[in-house]
Formats: structure tokens, C-alpha cells, sequence
């Protein structure tokens, strides 16, 4: 999954898309980010088919299920731009006999990362696969990496399920100060 990513080298996005961006240390859901269609565009990271009554607010999407699900019917292709996304690991303490979940940051030593997803008119959404590792370690699923030379392939409608990008991720673990949407500053992603 990808609940949380950040997007802090400006100067690289505005090097490679001509684009003035704030630094983001925790993009959560429902914020407006950059995406690639076309050409670049801000889009709410939240999905709601266009026949839904109610918005349904989806920020993942199993790639396994895209083209069986209804919601993804008319959804078109698009590419998050991040340069590293948070992961919770969920595990039993057993000294303090309960559930907990310790975030870590996946990262390339701030380069860009790209990101498969979908979008229509109400905003997109993440598309996940089986995560590999080291990726694997921390969370089952992951956001289906491109490398640069996949962008316009998986924006043209190709399959693309192998990267050279994920066994280069980069993992450490982050104190719980992520948590906090409020929170928005180097202290997310700070190795613990």
C-alpha cells in the first residue's frame, strides 16, 4: 500500500517538469499532487468512480483487480511523483502484549520516484502489486515502481510489473511523528 509519500526535491522537479513545488515531507490522501497524464497536472489523491452517489475516497488499487473492478471502468492512466512513500509495519509486541505499527520511510537518496496510478475527473489513485524485496520485509504490497523509461509505456496502457527502480529502495525506520498529518518537515522522515 502507499498511504503517505513525500515529495522534497524541488529542484529536480522543477529541472525535469518546469514546475514550482513547496517541499512536502507527508502528502497524505485528499492533498492535490502532481501527476503525469498527458502533461503535468495537480489532481486530489482520492478516487471516487464517475458513477458513485457518494464519494468513496480510494487511494490504492490493486493492479491484480483494475480491470475487473467497476470503479476502474473509465479510469484513465497517470504517474505519481514522489521521491520516497511511508510504510507501516504491523507486528505483536509480545513484552507489551499488543498490536503495533512502526512506520519506515522507502526512499532513492531523495531522486524521483515514479509511480503507476489511475485517475478520472475526481482524482486519482496509487496502483499497488505484490511487494519484492526489500520491500517485502516491511509491507506485503507496494506502489508499482516505473523506471523513467517505463513512464510512457504504462501511460499508453502497457503492463508493467518488473522495474530495475524497487531492489534499489532504500528503508529506515521513522518515529511516529509521521503520523500527524499536521506534521510537515524533515523530522518524517529522520532515521530512528
Amino acid at each position: 500500500m502507499c498511504g503517505r509519500y513525500t515529495l522534497t526535491n524541488k529542484a529536480e522537479v522543477k529541472k525535469k517538469f518546469d514546475i514550482e513545488l513547496d517541499q512536502n515531507f507527508n502528502i497524505c490522501p485528499s492533498m492535490n499532487v502532481p501527476v503525469l497524464t498527458n502533461k503535468i497536472q495537480m489532481l486530489k489523491w482520492s478516487y471516487s468512480p464517475d458513477w458513485a452517489k457518494f464519494p468513496m475516497n480510494l487511494i490504492n488499487a490493486r493492479f491484480e483487480t483494475i480491470h475487473e473492478k467497476p470503479s476502474f471502468r473509465n479510469a484513465k492512466r497517470c504517474v505519481f511523483i514522489m521521491d520516497g512513500w511511508f510504510e507501516w509495519k504491523r507486528y505483536f509486541d509480545w513484552k507489551r502484549r499488543e498490536h503495533v505499527k512502526d512506520p519506515y520511510y522507502h526512499h532513492l537518496n531523495s531522486n524521483l520516484i515514479y509511480v503507476g496510478g489511475l485517475y478520472n475527473e475526481t482524482g486519482c489513485v496509487c496502483v499497488t502489486k505484490q511487494s519484492v524485496k526489500p520491500i517485502s520485509d516491511i509491507h506485503n504490497r507496494q506502489p508499482i515502481l516505473l523506471d523513467e523509461s517505463q513512464i510512457e509505456k504504462w501511460l499508453n496502457g502497457n503492463y508493467i510489473l518488473s522495474d530495475s527502480t524497487s531492489p534499489k529502495v532504500q528503508i529506515h525506520k521513522v518515529s511516529s511523528y509521521v503520523n500527524s498529518p499536521k506534521n510537515n518537515d524533515y523530522k518524517c522522515i529522520q532515521p530512528i
